[in-house]
């Protein structure tokens, strides 16, 4: 059959009420009728013609089922930064490094086990493939936690992967912190069901119970929800700084602080890595921040101002996934100390002592067809980052979903697979495994990214 005899058929069918593949399309009869595509999460486009909208739908499923060039762009503004594989190399069977590594997730319920494919992934990259059949699983616990219905702080699943000549060793961190949040979600499950009044539209019943899993999140987030998930975080990387693998317990309900072997023996040797997802990367970033602030000395522990001494000559680096920083500081005091970075991070500036930590390499990656994703202006680290941490930021702005010709003047890509989606990009996977610098650049980042570099602070 020609092209043209696929197009006018199932232009045909597509021009009944139906759903459509990967495409989310509502297409009626062209009889007073509106077409909505799932681009109503941006607002509410009037359309003429049906029949040349089907026909333009048409060709986008078509276009699925072909080979052809992946066009999704790529774009990297900031300077170099090492990934995981330079710290793996490092490590000897002598040496005591070992890397470490915590994934912190965002908006929408999460269960344990959440980054099982993308772990996978990086695994491969980095040539781990063996894994440790023992899974530590530790429910959070704090002394400022209060405890409501045997609630916890949320899991922290501990996993050991080396290489198979056991030469090197990565320690991966899931936090799962969702736990927090849903119990005040509940009050939204009745109208999820839609049990009362009118029944919704499909299309509309599934973005409400989108916006019902997730948009509570960002509020309770942002109201009293903050203390118990930054406490989440806060100890999680309590357990990823203070511990080796045979000193963690293997599961049940524990304090770090509290636990004996909480020593932070190998603190100076290891390296630390931090993933975060959407609402994750503020959350991750205001637990450090939070590290900011100003101790007594004398209130101190000793062994708790040795560990901020050993902080304070450390690098560490977040790879930011679907960043929201810029979204969600709107209606924040700035930090204490912002637009001073070379008063606390040069060795010749006045604060130098004062600093939380040597740099914090941010790397934040975003789509632009992501709704709720944004790259880090050079303004917002000056006026929004605390300065004690050394911010460091390169931004990747890379295309996630595919964008889509649907019409003659208008285009799409999903924004949910926009925002879902890092996890699986292999351009993605290997930022964070190999880092980027020119002499060492992944073959995939050369031939897909253009990288404008800049150069970090230098005195």
């Amino acid at each position: 059959m020609e092209k043209f005899d696929i197009l006018n058929s199932l232009t045909l069918i597509l021009n009944k009420p139906m759903w459509q593949m990967n495409t989310v399309s509502l297409m009626p009869s062209c009889s007073h009728k509106v077409v909505f595509l799932f681009a109503v999460l941006l607002g509410s486009v009037l359309l003429a013609g049906c029949s040349s909208i089907a026909r333009g739908v048409t060709e986008a499923v078509l276009e699925q089922g072909t080979d052809k060039k992946d066009l999704r762009q790529c774009e990297i503004d900031g300077p170099a930064f090492d990934g995981l594989s330079a710290s793996l190399d490092k490590q000897t069977p002598q040496s005591p490094e070992t890397t470490k590594v915590l994934m912190v997730h965002g908006i929408s319920n999460h269960v344990p086990g959440y980054s099982n494919r993308f772990q996978k992934k990086l695994y491969e990259e980095l040539g781990l493939s063996v894994m440790d059949s023992t899974v530590k699983t530790i429910q959070l616990d704090s002394k400022d936690f209060t405890k409501e219905n045997g609630l916890t702080l949320g899991t922290l699943r501990v996993t050991r992967h080396v290489d198979p000549k056991k030469t090197h060793e990565l320690i991966f961190y899931e936090l799962t912190w969702s736990p927090i949040t849903s119990q005040q979600k509940e009050g939204l499950e009745s109208d999820s069901t839609n049990n009362d009044g009118l029944a919704r539209a499909s299309l509309n019943d599934s973005l409400k119970n989108f916006i019902n899993t997730t948009v509570p999140d960002l509020l309770i987030y942002n109201g009293n929800g903050y203390r118990d998930i930054t406490l989440s975080v806060f100890q999680s990387v309590c357990w990823m700084l203070s511990n080796t693998w045979d000193d963690l317990p293997g599961n049940g309900r524990h304090r770090c602080e509290d636990w004996p072997d909480s020593v932070f023996s190998n603190l100076a040797a290891n390296d630390h890595f931090f993933v975060t997802h959407s609402l994750g990367s503020r959350i991750t970033i205001d637990t450090i921040q939070n590290f900011s602030t100003d101790k007594n000395p004398e209130s101190e522990s000793p062994l708790a101002r040795k560990v901020r001494d050993i902080i304070r000559d450390k690098d560490f680096t977040v790879f930011m996934m679907a960043n929201q920083l810029p979204l969600l500081q709107m209606g924040r005091d700035r930090p204490n100390a912002t637009g001073a970075r070379r008063d606390y991070c040069s060795p010749q500036g006045k604060f130098f002592d004062r600093r939380v930590m040597r740099k914090m390499t941010i790397v934040a990656i975003s789509d632009p067809n992501d709704i709720l994703s944004y790259p880090i202006p050079t303004d917002f680290t000056e006026k929004q980052i605390d300065s004690r941490i050394c911010p460091s930021v390169t931004n990747v702005s890379l295309n996630i979903a595919e964008q889509k010709d649907l019409f003659d003047t208008a285009s799409f890509a999903n924004p949910l697979t926009a925002h879902s989606g890092y996890m699986d990009d292999d351009r993605v996977i290997k930022l964070i495994a190999r880092g980027l610098r020119r002499d060492n650049l992944s073959p995939l980042i050369a031939k897909r990214c253009r990288w404008s570099e800049t150069t970090a602070l230098k005195d």
